[in-house]
């Protein structure tokens, strides 16, 4: 019993010494963009005169909970240095559909390329059908960057390029090249 004690106090010690020997000086940030680095070092709970040997233990997972974020790595580079590298989610396209995200607009909501919600944010192209395809319809705006709005439901996928537009029949039919006609599951209805 007292040696547990012992080794106890021991450890508290010798956490307090760390805490006190090694603090943080600096916190950078690298990789916000609609996050200001400041947000991003209070969101962390990092600041300078903190524990710099035990800052990264829970900092990244209370960054990486953020919606914004959808990664996050820290490192200590240097003594008393704690870097931040954050890579944002980037508005992909506006989605017109049934998703029901708390906050979200009833006509719609703005998703990254992996179909998460971001809100105030404004998209560069529309998807527009049911939930069930929006994964297939992703991988359609993907493989299709300049495609400024994908309509899809049971009968297929349409695909808006401006002045062209395009249907396939399956999302799984998409050629390297973005189609010229219609492409079905017997061929290629050229369009104009």
């Amino acid at each position: 019993m007292t040696r547990a004690l012992l080794v106890l106090l021991l450890l508290g010690t010798l956490f307090l010494l760390s805490w006190l020997a090694l603090p943080i000086r600096r916190v950078e940030v690298a990789g916000g963009q609609s996050l200001p680095p400041e947000a991003i070092a209070r969101l962390a709970g990092l600041y300078a005169g903190g524990p710099w040997l035990y800052a990264p233990l829970a900092a990244a997972s209370r960054v990486a909970a953020h919606p914004r974020v959808a990664e996050v790595r820290l490192t200590r580079p240097a003594l008393g240095v704690v870097r931040i590298e954050v890579r944002e989610r980037r508005p992909f396209a506006f989605w017109r559909g049934p998703l029901g995200f708390p906050g979200t607009r009833p006509d719609g909501v703005v998703i990254d390329a992996g179909g998460h919600p971001l809100l105030h944010a404004r998209a560069p192209r529309v998807l527009e059908g049911p939930d069930t395809a929006l994964k297939k319809a992703l991988a359609l705006a993907r493989r299709y960057p300049d495609a400024r709005k994908i309509t899809f439901g049971p009968a297929g996928y349409s695909l808006d390029f401006g002045k062209r537009r395009a249907w396939l029949a399956r999302a799984d039919l998409a050629a390297e090249s973005p189609p010229r006609g219609h492409v079905y599951a017997w061929g290629v209805s050229e369009g104009p």
